[in-house]
């Protein structure tokens, strides 16, 4: 019982660091975040910070296992939809954009945690729970695209193409995102791109899941009922 109570405070001091660090790095930027400034709106030692997290790299890792872990929850939207695996998997990309766009500083936060220069830093523990976390959504959005392989046309011997899709699709709302938060993306389309980045991915996902055998009419607009249906939420 009391390793136990000793894990829970644990946890909940981790919970706290890491919510003050996202707070004062919205404030500052990563770059220029200081652990002794963490340390101190913690209301922590600097040798306690350094408890839990080796290194800022350790702590931008941990953010944004914090963050995948809070993205992963709203898949269960996608889980509970009431039709084809297919349609879970289109609401499972749109819900994923929505929650970079709502979120700005947890998705920069797994952006910049993707980064050699961060990852090849941090200690083999936090890597590998990114790793976790990142291996269990990849492995929903291919479940769902396994279930509706027939749908897509997709023969059992040919399951190279549905994971070819996942890689694609992830791509494209990946792309998107970080376009999104790019002020070189203003000058060239003004703000076009962040009013209508949701509309934008519907309509490259459709011609996505079109070249990959999806046969429905008005593939475009029924990617964007979904969107209608469920992004908003």
């Amino acid at each position: 019982m009391v390793a136990q109570n000793r894990m829970e405070k644990r946890q909940k001091r981790e919970e706290l660091i890491l919510d003050g660090a996202g707070e004062l790095i919205a404030e500052v930027g990563f770059f220029e975040l200081k652990m002794s400034d963490l340390a101190r709106i913690c209301g922590i030692s600097v040798g306690t910070l350094y408890g839990h997290f080796a290194s800022k790299e350790d702590l931008l890792i941990g953010l944004a296992v914090m963050a995948g872990s809070k993205r992963a929850e709203k898949f269960d939207i996608a889980r509970n939809h009431d039709g084809s695996a297919i349609e879970k998997y289109i609401i499972a990309n749109l819900l994923d954009l929505r929650f970079s766009i709502n979120h700005p500083q947890w998705f920069e936060a797994e952006y910049l945690a993707l980064a050699p220069s961060i990852w090849k830093r941090a200690t083999y523990a936090r890597h590998q729970a990114q790793l976790d976390q990142i291996n269990a959504i990849t492995s929903m959005f291919q479940a769902f695209l396994s279930e509706g392989e027939a749908e897509l046309g997709i023969a059992s011997d040919m399951t190279s193409r549905s994971r070819n899709l996942n890689l694609g699709s992830w791509g494209l709302g990946y792309g998107i995102n970080v376009l999104v938060l790019s002020e070189i993306t203003d000058r060239h389309y003004g703000q076009e791109l962040r009013k209508n980045a949701v509309n934008i991915l519907c309509d490259g996902l459709a011609d996505l899941m079109i070249g990959a055998g999806w046969q429905v009419e008005d593939a475009r607009q029924k990617v964007r009922t979904l969107a209608d249906r469920y992004v908003a939420l």
